[in-house]
């Protein structure tokens, strides 16, 4: 597994070619290295799953990165899934009725 980005709250480890793994937390502190890694992200596939199953903690910043991310692999024509979210992220994503632009129920 190598590494594609590290912060003190954030890592985003690459599991496989279409495959990574969000390990920490995605908030205000750190929203915008997220945002600079989209690239690293979607590393040239058409097919991307997320897993956000490690994710301990998220907010408002949380679903505005993932809903960048989704914006962005939609432009680029990639098929971009997201993976065990946590229940406080899919209650957010509800309450911002953003489920069907993240695909998580």
């Amino acid at each position: 597994m190598s590494e594609v980005s590290r912060s003190s709250l954030l890592r985003i480890e690459r599991i496989d070619a279409t495959q990574v793994r969000i390990v920490g937390e995605i908030g205000f502190a750190n929203a915008s290295e997220a945002v600079r890694r989209t690239d690293e992200l979607f590393a040239g596939n058409s097919d991307v799953t997320v897993d956000l199953g490690s994710l301990v903690r998220s907010d408002s910043a949380t679903l505005g990165v993932l809903l960048l991310w989704a914006a962005k692999a939609a432009i680029r024509r990639v098929h971009l899934r997201f993976a065990n979210a946590p229940a406080g992220l899919k209650a957010l994503a509800h309450l911002c009725d953003a489920e069907p632009l993240l695909g998580i129920a």
